[in-house]
């Protein structure tokens, strides 16, 4: 599988995993002047701007560790473009969701949790 089938599978699985969980699929692979958004979602009147990451191998330690602090500054910028677009006056929140093969099928594995990006950090900088 290359990267960009290994993307889609991620996706895939975590819009499953999502939608299990409350969650209404809004958008998939927005792309805005300020980046991509892989999944948008709506749970509970809250809007979620999920980062979807998966990595082919488990040795190389949790996918969502590659979401560093320019790629949250990117996040923000595109999720903060995405609601002045739409015009959301709601509360919106960030999720990453990993995904890994299983050891014993190759099935995704899927783990998501709250991405933590406050625009005092720097995330909001253009």
């Amino acid at each position: 599988m290359d990267k960009r089938e290994r993307g889609r599978w991620a996706e895939d699985a975590a819009a499953v995993y999502l939608a299990g969980r409350g969650h209404r699929i809004v958008g998939r692979n927005v792309r805005l002047q300020r980046g991509e958004l892989d999944l948008i979602t709506s749970r509970d009147g809250h809007l979620w701007f999920v980062e979807c990451k998966s990595r082919g191998r488990r040795d190389r330690g949790p996918p969502h560790r590659a979401v560093d602090a320019r790629k949250r500054r990117a996040l923000f910028a595109a999720a903060r473009e995405y609601a002045l677009r739409e015009r959301w006056a709601g509360d919106y929140g960030f999720l990453v969701v990993s995904v890994v093969p299983s050891a014993e099928d190759g099935r995704p594995c899927v783990s998501c949790g709250f991405l933590s990006i406050i625009p005092g950090d720097g995330a909001g900088a253009s």
